[in-house]
């Protein structure tokens, strides 16, 4: 055994080598009231006395031969971050979180269960759809070397949900290693990002376990690292659809370097984040490429839930029986409430599909009346929600402390608390009543600390947005300053019904331009099912369109990255020197093509024959290029060292050539099979690298 690499790994415990010799070791520590003496024969040596010495001398003397390094960091791993207690804490958190999500539900007997959405899994050089993404992420953990995993998806779609269930299939190997499981809170600053993550550690490991520690066995691997919310910590404006720029990428990089700096040896971590144009940019690749392979990226896509994955086949029949249009709730909360209703009761909120979210409200409520023996009816339980909903627009937070919680609730709905107080039976004071409040369905403990939130961005956004349209004189710019709630608004009324979305929609319009013109799209979309306006000079990345009109309005060079458009109509003449860049056109129709000057790479149509009806040039190229082309397309997926493959995003390619000289270079090689195309960004395949190889590079 190495007494030198021993003396080092008792040293990064904290421990002082007090005694070294051929025979044995005594290794000391002081921590607070505990003083330690850890005895290491290095050879068949009795120790007794030694151990009796220090135990005289007031120390828990214990006496160890270790067979090899390995065993000695196992025995100081195991009981510095106390692996026996990490299993029951594993399932007490996840028994917490699964409970809060069935909380509405009350009596129902409704037990959690987890849904698998369909996602994509994206690595270095190659595409392909996942079953199953625990296990996928599990097989990463068991790898060698240093892995960074994204779970990418659209508000709402279970990022945290899939967190959480990532945690819990840890705790079988919690004998071996002691995952940490950040959640960030809503409203702290990116620029802090260290000191937040410092903070998670310091809540979840005891005091005597100094950062230093920890870093070094997030590195060994021994600690899994679990970030649920990146996206959360950024300024408004990096999550804005469009083009990251190189200043917007400084933010996004100053937290990306803490993670990293943990980014070596067997390190595994994994962060969440609302789906952006961040993880798949340029500017990312290069951030990668600075550590020099230093570690892996996979990245994980979430797509929007499949109600099949949710719903019966009955509940599906009784659905479409009553013409429900299904996209129109493909939202986990209300797929959630659907499921767990009995089939009358879904067949009379389906004769009427526009209150399906009003009814979801009224039963959850209703629940809430009985469990927590509320004497308040449920439309007087919206309107006290309504109020808190716009306090935290108000204060531009979505949590806060209880006590803070607590006093908004009394403060903006004292007449009704006293008159519910008068007709109790129990007469209840306003704090006794705020207190109840605060353990509403409606709201949940967020993070580590005692603060209270709502339990989703969707609840949070209905609420706002009712809100509003009962009192339009609350908004001015005062109320919605954030680009944050603003979007939170639209996207919850995504699923409203039609005549409280135009309502909504003429309310917030004198404002939607203070906003980033992603926003202002999603606003037209979303809520109006039609776009407005003029928008010229721009990028637009990561959005999706369903059922939207692109008639009265007008793109001028404007580049459209990763779209897509469902069931869309175009007018002639909306676009003009446009480029669509790995986009996908579902079941579209146009009155015309678009003109000369727009083009396309990378796109799909699943067969329709749409790109080649809206695009004036033929997108299917039939002409030769040249071979040079090929030269400089294919060593662009190399890295500097000429052999290590890496993603390249069509965008960056544009750079290199010609619009038509790319479009023929592109054309060739994914038909050849050298190169795989998703959306905008591109992989070089193995019989790329073989042929770049045998007949290019030389």
């Amino acid at each position: 055994m190495d007494t030198k690499i021993l003396d080092s790994v008792f040293d990064q415990y904290g421990y002082e080598l007090k005694e070294k010799c051929e025979q044995y070791r005594v290794y000391l520590l002081h921590q607070g009231m505990y003083y330690g003496a850890e005895i290491v024969a290095l050879q068949e040596y009795d120790c007794s006395d030694i151990v009796s010495e220090y135990s005289k001398l007031g120390y828990a003397a214990k006496f160890h031969h270790f067979n090899a390094i390995e065993d000695a960091e196992k025995y100081l791993f195991d009981g510095f971050f106390k692996t026996t207690l990490t299993s029951n804490r594993i399932k007490k958190r996840y028994n917490d979180f699964a409970s809060m999500q069935v909380k509405p539900y009350g009596n129902l007997g409704v037990a959690y269960e987890y849904i698998n959405v369909p996602y994509s899994i994206i690595d270095s050089n190659e595409v392909q759809n996942g079953v199953n993404i625990v296990n996928d992420i599990n097989s990463i953990f068991a790898k060698d070397g240093a892995y960074l995993m994204i779970i990418e998806a659209a508000a709402g779609f279970g990022k945290t949900c899939t967190a959480f269930e990532i945690y819990k299939s840890l705790e079988p190997i919690t004998t071996n290693t002691k995952p940490l499981f950040a959640e960030l809170s809503n409203n702290r600053n990116a620029k802090e990002f260290r000191y937040v993550l410092m903070s998670e550690i310091e809540d979840e490991f005891n005091a005597g376990i100094n950062t230093d520690l920890v870093i070094h066995n997030i590195k060994r691997g021994k600690i899994p690292l679990l970030i649920d919310g990146f996206d959360e910590l950024l300024s408004k404006n990096i999550d804005t659809g469009r083009k990251i720029s190189t200043s917007d990428f400084e933010e996004v990089e100053t937290m990306l370097s803490t993670i990293g700096d943990l980014l070596s040896d067997n390190a595994k971590i994994v962060i969440t984040s609302r789906k952006t144009a961040i993880f798949s940019g340029d500017q990312f690749n290069e951030w990668v490429d600075s550590y020099e392979s230093a570690f892996n990226v996979v990245r994980f896509q979430l797509e929007k839930p499949q109600i099949l994955h949710w719903l019966t086949s009955e509940q599906i029949d009784i659905l479409n029986t009553n013409n429900v249009p299904l996209d129109n709730i493909t939202n986990p909360v209300l797929l959630t409430y659907l499921r767990n209703i009995d089939n009358n009761t879904l067949k009379s909120i389906s004769r009427e599909p526009d209150t399906i979210v009003d009814k979801y409200f009224e039963f959850l409520l209703n629940r809430e009346q009985e469990r927590q023996q509320l004497v308040i009816p449920y439309q007087d339980q919206m309107k006290i929600f309504q109020n808190l909903a716009k306090s935290f627009a108000e204060f531009d937070i979505t949590a806060e402390s209880r006590a803070f919680v607590k006093d908004l609730l009394i403060d903006r709905n004292k007449s009704k608390l006293s008159y519910y107080r008068a007709i109790s039976s129990q007469k209840p004071s306003f704090e006794e009543l705020a207190d109840t409040l605060t353990n509403h369905a409606l709201l949940d403990r967020i993070g580590n600390r005692d603060y209270i939130g709502f339990i989703n961005e969707f609840i949070f956004g209905v609420l706002l947005g009712k809100s509003i349209l009962e009192d339009a004189a609350c908004l001015l710019r005062e109320t919605i300053r954030s680009e944050n709630i603003f979007e939170k608004i639209i996207y919850a009324f995504r699923y409203a019904k039609s005549s409280d979305k135009i309502k909504l929609h003429n309310i917030l319009s004198p404002i939607r331009t203070d906003f980033s013109i992603f926003s202002q799209i999603n606003f037209d979309a979303l809520l109006r099912n039609k776009i407005n306006g003029n928008f010229n000079n721009t990028n637009l990345n990561s959005i999706e369109f369903y059922d939207v009109k692109f008639d009265d309005c007008n793109f001028d060079t404007v580049i459209f990255t990763d779209i897509t458009f469902s069931k869309c109509s175009f007018g002639q003449g909306v676009f003009e020197n446009c480029g669509f860049i790995g986009c996908k056109f579902k079941e579209c129709n146009c009155s015309n093509n678009s003109g000369n000057s727009n083009y396309c790479f990378g796109c799909k149509d699943y067969d329709s024959n749409f790109i080649n009806t809206f695009f004036l040039s033929d997108n299917s190229v039939t002409e030769e290029c040249e071979n040079d082309d090929e030269k400089i397309v294919l060593s662009k997926y190399f890295k500097v060292d000429g052999k290590t493959p890496r993603m390249k995003t069509i965008t960056s390619l544009r750079n290199e050539l010609t619009i038509n000289n790319l479009t023929k270079v592109l054309h060739k090689l994914e038909n050849n099979g050298y190169i795989i195309i998703n959306g905008n960004n591109t992989y070089i395949s193995k019989d790329g690298i073989g042929f770049y190889n045998k007949y290019i590079s030389k």
